[in-house]
């Protein structure tokens, strides 16, 4: 058994990322190039639920990307291979970018060519500066995107492969439906009077027909790069999408498609602090009208779940639950919202069983908000 553990490795732990800042005039010499290196969180779409590989030992693949571009170079070594191995190109092709080369003498050549030239495609729509550590020199910038925007449809497919490597569940948008938009994030540095710009995150979004005449907008993919994660431009990137819907009359409501744990409590944060601003919690009670969840779900284009758990939450946040009439109302409140989002599989139970299991959803949704409550 312990000789055959040796020829299988785990897909996400041999796949090594490594976004490259080729600075030109190094050469070869990678102790000169600013290199971030990381591992995909999901490698299972690619190799399989077991996430194995067969048939090497000591293996590692190497995806190189250009830190702006995304210009790609793809390499893979090991100590020894089987007759019998996988093939990795062959089974990774497909979740690859078209233009990946397998040169990287020639990699490295086009990477510090675009480490000068290349420039963020699209329409800039806002900008900002970050606190964080190492980001003095630094401006974020965004830009949207239509797949018929010069440039755009070539750099989607090469950022497509981190979806898949770090959004679980994620698969290949088809890219010949000119409705999808995009909305980009790029880190422009300033020094010694040469700017660049590197690739910070994106979002995709497709409109859906919204009766009678407008259309609800449906975040579909979300993503920060690892190197930038736990520094705020999540939740920059959402305001961002968030403003530009609010803007547009055509925009009726925005959704999200499977949202993760991650990415809900974003949402629930920044939606919280918006709603919070504007004054929509102040005397606030409950019970909580269902046309008062409406008009505001309405005016702020969220949907009427999203606000009425944004309600849940700051009913919470300011009740005494040593005031049983109180306490009483905010659970009404909490499991009426739950029985009718969960009915059809409520409905399936006896009447006790029913009351049990409702019981248990809320006290698990309130141990969640609490937690919720320190993020904010």
């Amino acid at each position: 058994m312990n000789s055959l553990k040796q020829w299988v490795a785990n897909s996400s732990e041999a796949v090594n990322i490594r976004l490259v800042k080729a600075v030109p005039g190094s050469g070869d010499d990678e102790d000169e190039d600013d290199i971030i290196e990381f591992n995909p969180e999901f490698t299972y779409p690619i190799f399989g639920e077991q996430e194995q590989i067969f048939g090497y030992k000591d293996l590692m693949i190497n995806l190189e990307f250009a830190s702006g571009s995304l210009a790609s170079c793809f390499s893979m070594g090991y100590k020894e291979k089987k007759p019998t191995a996988d093939k990795i190109y062959a089974t990774m092709k497909d979740f690859l970018p078209e233009d990946i080369i397998d040169n990287h003498d020639l990699f490295t050549q086009i990477a510090q060519r675009d480490y000068i030239s290349f420039k963020p495609m699209g329409t800039k729509v806002s900008e900002y500066r970050s606190n964080a550590e190492g980001a003095e020199n630094s401006v974020f910038e965004f830009y949207h995107c239509k797949f018929d925007t010069p440039r755009f449809l070539e750099f989607h497919k090469r950022m497509q492969c981190f979806a898949i490597f770090f959004i679980e569940g994620a698969s290949i948008i088809e890219d010949t439906d000119e409705k999808w938009e995009a909305r980009l994030l790029f880190e422009r540095v300033t020094e010694n009077g040469q700017e660049t710009y590197n690739f910070v995150g994106y979002s995709n979004m497709y409109p859906y027909f919204y009766y009678p005449d407008q259309i609800r907008m449906r975040i579909s993919q979300f993503l920060i790069m690892p190197p930038y994660q736990k520094q705020g431009h999540g939740s920059r990137l959402y305001q961002s999408l968030y403003n530009d819907f609010c803007s547009r009359k055509e925009i009726r409501e925005m959704t999200v498609e499977d949202p993760n744990e991650e990415f809900s409590d974003l949402r629930d944060k920044n939606d919280m602090k918006h709603l919070d601003a504007k004054g929509v919690f102040n005397d606030l009670q409950a019970p909580i009208k269902k046309d008062r969840i409406e008009q505001v779900a309405a005016t702020y284009k969220l949907t009427k779940r999203q606000v009425a758990r944004c309600f849940e939450l700051a009913l919470l946040r300011k009740l005494d639950k040593r005031n049983k009439a109180q306490y009483k109302a905010f659970r009404l409140q909490v499991k009426e919202r739950l029985y009718k989002h969960n009915a059809e599989a409520l409905a399936t139970l006896e009447k006790e069983d029913r009351i049990e299991k409702l019981h248990e959803t809320f006290l698990s949704v309130e141990e969640d908000y609490h937690r919720l409550l320190t993020l904010l």
